[in-house]
């Protein structure tokens, strides 16, 4: 099966001088696993995983011991979030990526996920506009769909 076939349409798309706030928004607004940057033209710059956007708040020398000993409330969050507000999206994306086509088969996408160590990669036509994305659960889906497995088996 091609990826066209089980790719999602619909998107996180932001700009890259978007700031994080706006981009946390979006991201929170979505069903989409990653928030997409793309030019004016839709082609692809880079990714905001849930891993960037706790990266880019917390500190990195919180470990599971120092955060048994910070306050149990919102305070924490809230600082963070201050701190990095005002930040483009531009210094937070991934770039090191990696993408599919539409009409690339879907085992192509499952090798790369595998080889990667992601569970979503974008879909790009050929003059490198992001068109969808196509997830690990969206494979499996497939998989099952074609063993013979329907809804609440």
């Amino acid at each position: 099966m091609r990826i066209r076939h089980m790719m999602q349409e619909s998107l996180a798309v932001v700009g890259p001088d978007v700031t994080f706030a706006a981009m946390l928004a979006v991201y929170r607004d979505t069903d989409s696993r990653l928030v997409y940057v793309v030019d004016t033209q839709g082609k692809l710059l880079g990714v905001v995983s849930s891993y960037d956007i706790l990266r880019a708040m917390l500190p990195f020398y919180l470990d599971s011991n120092l955060i048994k000993a910070l306050p149990d409330d919102e305070s924490i969050i809230r600082q963070a979030f201050l701190g990095c507000q005002g930040r483009p999206v531009s210094e937070i994306m991934t770039t090191d990526l990696v993408a599919v086509g539409p009409d690339d088969l879907f085992l192509e996408a499952e090798a790369l996920i595998a080889e990667r160590g992601v569970n979503v990669l974008p879909v790009l036509d050929g003059q490198g506009k992001l068109v969808g994305e196509v997830t690990r659960r969206a494979i499996l889906k497939y998989i099952a769909s074609r063993c013979g497995l329907e809804s609440g088996e």
